[in-house]
């Protein structure tokens, strides 16, 4: 599929050609970033996790005043079924809309860009993150920091950039989460490192859980990436996503050869089988 395929989009109850929707002007989320989003993967007719995903929306919503004049579900649904069989990455995006009007529902799509194998190269970025701002637990759209660090990465030949707090332990990428095996010992940030919970961090956690793996959920720092005998990276298009090196820190990591890595695909893999049969 190419990454320049258009889709058409679904606005407040209605379905638009590709490129022919549009917003108000006067839209808070346009002018304000008011606005909280999700993205979910769309494979062979299913898109996985998506009450997860719904689930995060709403939360959001919740913090950031914004009632849904639209369900969700249904406009999934919707969408879904004008879209066929085509697989993509979706992307909800909710407002705050227009004032004294309502909030805004935009539902689109994109190809699924999938990383290479045996994995990808991420740089770092100190002092990029607050681990106390209570912002942080919000998928919202006020999301240029996050852009314009991984437009460097981009021009740097890495895949992601990884971003540090201010007090120096490593937090998240800019658009996944981050695991270091140490010691045989699965490790993530915390949430109250300022990381976003990301539904596929989720999955992995309760597979770990399930699997009798060890696991480490706190602080992580630099030398655990270091000593780390894997290190990878999560989201919902990638799920799992192999890293070879950290530039500057570390290189010759394993990518998609290491074990745990390939024990925890084959894993969220009978996760997704299961969550498809309970539907």
């Amino acid at each position: 599929m190419s990454s320049f395929e258009r889709f058409p989009s679904w606005i407040d109850g209605r379905l638009f050609a590709p490129g022919e929707g549009c917003v108000s002007s006067d839209d808070q989320g346009l002018l304000s970033g008011l606005s909280v989003f999700e993205t979910v993967l769309r494979e062979a007719g299913t898109a996985w996790f998506l009450d997860r995903h719904l689930a995060r929306l709403e939360q959001g919503a919740a913090g950031l005043c914004i009632a849904r004049r639209f369900d969700p579900q249904r406009a999934v649904e919707e969408y879904c079924a004008a879209l066929g069989q085509r697989d993509c990455a979706l992307r909800l995006t909710l407002t705050r809309g227009v004032p004294e009007a309502g909030s805004t529902l935009v539902i689109g799509a994109r190809a699924i860009v999938r990383p290479p194998d045996p994995g990808v190269r991420v740089t770092l970025e100190r002092d990029a993150k607050d681990a106390h701002d209570p912002l942080e637990s919000y998928k919202s759209t006020n999301r240029l920091r996050n852009v314009l660090l991984r437009e460097r990465a981009l021009a740097a030949g890495a895949f992601e950039a990884l971003m540090l707090t201010k007090d120096g332990d490593v937090c998240e990428g800019t658009l996944s989460n981050v695991w270091a095996v140490v010691d045989g010992v699965v490790c993530t940030p915390s949430t109250q490192r300022g990381c976003l919970a990301g539904v596929m961090r989720g999955v992995i956690l309760e597979e770990l859980e399930r699997g009798c793996l060890a696991q480490r959920v706190e602080r992580l720092e630099l030398r655990d990436l270091e000593r780390a005998s894997e290190v990878f990276l999560s989201n919902t298009t990638g799920r799992v996503l192999p890293v070879i090196e950290i530039a500057g820190l570390v290189a010759g990591l394993p990518g998609s050869h290491g074990p745990v890595l390939r024990d925890l695909r084959e894993r969220i893999a009978a996760a997704e089988a299961h969550w498809l049969a309970a539907r």
